[in-house]
């Protein structure tokens, strides 16, 4: 399939979107309908979706689900709307059904990692880029899909790009290969590109070993399908058999299974990574482990959902769902409670937890967990939005304003982020009953994003009141 241009469009279709264009900000529902059906005809256009994605925005009004969510939003826990397969199997239809859940809730991480996969499989890169570059705005931590947005940015001549997020990345995850790889391969694109390698020097007498040219050549030519995953992983096992000690070929042939959804043999291989000498001590392996085994039990339940959609009437199946969410929920508790007793003083482990507890209704707990997250640089603010939201629960509106508007003052700028605090610091004032400082929040909010959940009726409400 190709990427086309608005201008690619019948004439008659460009006047329809151009409607729709005009519509987004008076009318967006009426706009959602008219680019959801020219998208579905029209796949490869990623103007009209970019339109799409816009009104789709403005009708949810920010009355989406909240952004946190560390443990349950990272971008490898499966769509809800079935398995990887399904995207394999029939990827225009995925890409199509990615929308409506887009309608839903254009905020929907795992309907946008559809949109992404999907266009892959399709050759759509660049609306493979778009999708990842939406998860981003809403997870921006989010390592895999930063891995997956530079691997297309360097596919459709964006190596600048992708070394930029590459970067960033690199600093928060400084033993993931896996970035410092595509960070290498981009900056190899990036020199061709701009035509640094010139006269009868080679590929191989520009790097810095012969083996390093052969790698960075093999991954240029290898594809993201499954058979070139299976050539790479063969590669690797290949190099774990001349070089038993190096802990790196492991990462790749856990990596690569993971990518094929076969988890066994990746953390199989893990398994392996952590009983050298290297990896006994790794902090990272045993994290990646335990994410494996999360993605392992997520994927046994979207399949599980998957039957159950097709046979809703399965109380076997509707049984056998309950008993894998809870068992997965069981395990992701055990897993943080942990890690929190066996390094204490990594406080990141410690948000996790306490977002858990949060999500449980353990608010004791949960505060007393996110009081301690704040020492952690990469979570601050995030520990400081929940624990407001905590203090909120408890009904201690003043205590959490506090922490509310320590969190206002780090975020430079208006990110989702920002509005979310502008929102909950203005409710906790309109819990006190103190309206004039609850509006000078929703005032800020309502000039930054009209649509936000329900500030407009909000300030509407109170002039409305005002002027009686």
């Amino acid at each position: 399939m190709e990427e086309s241009t608005l201008k690619d469009l019948d004439p008659r279709l460009q006047k329809q979107i151009e409607n729709a264009r005009k519509a987004v900000d008076k009318n967006p529902a009426y706009a959602v309908d008219i680019m959801t059906n020219i998208v579905a005809r029209h796949p490869g256009c990623l103007d009209a979706r970019k339109i799409l994605r816009q009104a789709q925005q403005r009708v949810s009004g920010g009355k989406s689900k909240g952004f946190g969510g560390f443990l349950a939003k990272v971008s490898s826990i499966p769509f809800s709307m079935g398995s990887d397969a399904k995207v394999k199997k029939d990827p225009a239809g995925a890409l199509a059904s990615a929308e409506q859940m887009l309608n839903a809730n254009p905020a929907n991480v795992k309907a946008h990692q559809v949109v992404g996969a999907a266009a892959e499989s399709l050759e759509l890169f660049e609306t493979a880029a778009f999708a990842y570059e939406e998860i981003k705005k809403i997870e921006p931590k989010d390592v895999e899909n930063i891995k997956a947005l530079m691997s297309v940015y360097i596919h459709i001549g964006r190596s600048e790009d992708a070394i930029r997020i590459g970067d960033a990345a690199y600093h928060q995850h400084p033993s993931d290969d896996e970035i410092q790889g595509l960070i290498k391969k981009a900056s190899v694109e990036q020199s061709i590109s701009k035509g640094k390698w010139e006269e009868d020097e080679s590929f191989r007498d520009k790097l810095k070993d012969e083996e390093e040219a052969q790698k960075l050549e093999q991954a240029g030519r290898a594809k993201t399908g499954d058979a070139g995953l299976r050539s790479m992983i063969e590669d690797a096992k290949a190099a774990v058999a001349e070089q038993p000690g190096n802990i790196n070929f492991y990462r790749e042939i856990s990596s690569n299974y993971r990518k094929l959804g076969e988890f066994d043999d990746a953390l199989e291989w893990i398994g392996k990574a952590r009983q050298l000498e290297a990896g006994s001590a790794d902090v990272n392996l045993e994290r990646l482990e335990g994410t494996l085994k999360r993605e392992k039990m997520s994927h046994a339940i979207a399949a599980k959902e998957e039957a159950l959609e097709a046979d809703p009437e399965n109380t076997a199946l509707q049984g056998g769902l309950e008993d894998l969410r809870a068992e997965e929920r069981e395990f992701r508790l055990s897993q943080a409670e942990d890690l929190v007793q066996r390094y204490p003083n990594e406080f990141s482990y410690r948000y996790e937890l306490g977002e858990l507890y949060h999500e449980d209704g353990e608010t004791d707990k949960a505060i007393k967990e996110l009081q301690l997250a704040q020492r952690s640089p990469k979570v601050r603010i995030s520990a400081l939005i929940l624990l407001g939201k905590a203090y909120k629960v408890k009904g201690f509106a003043d205590l959490a304003a506090e922490q509310l508007n320590i969190a206002k003052s780090e975020i430079p700028g208006i990110t989702d982020q920002k509005k979310d605090v502008l929102y909950e610091l203005g409710s906790c004032y309109e819990a006190q009953g103190d309206m004039d400082k609850a509006m000078v929040e929703f005032k800020a909010l309502y000039g930054a994003d009209i649509s936000y959940r329900d500030v407009a009726q909000k300030i509407d409400d109170f002039y409305s009141q005002k002027n009686q």
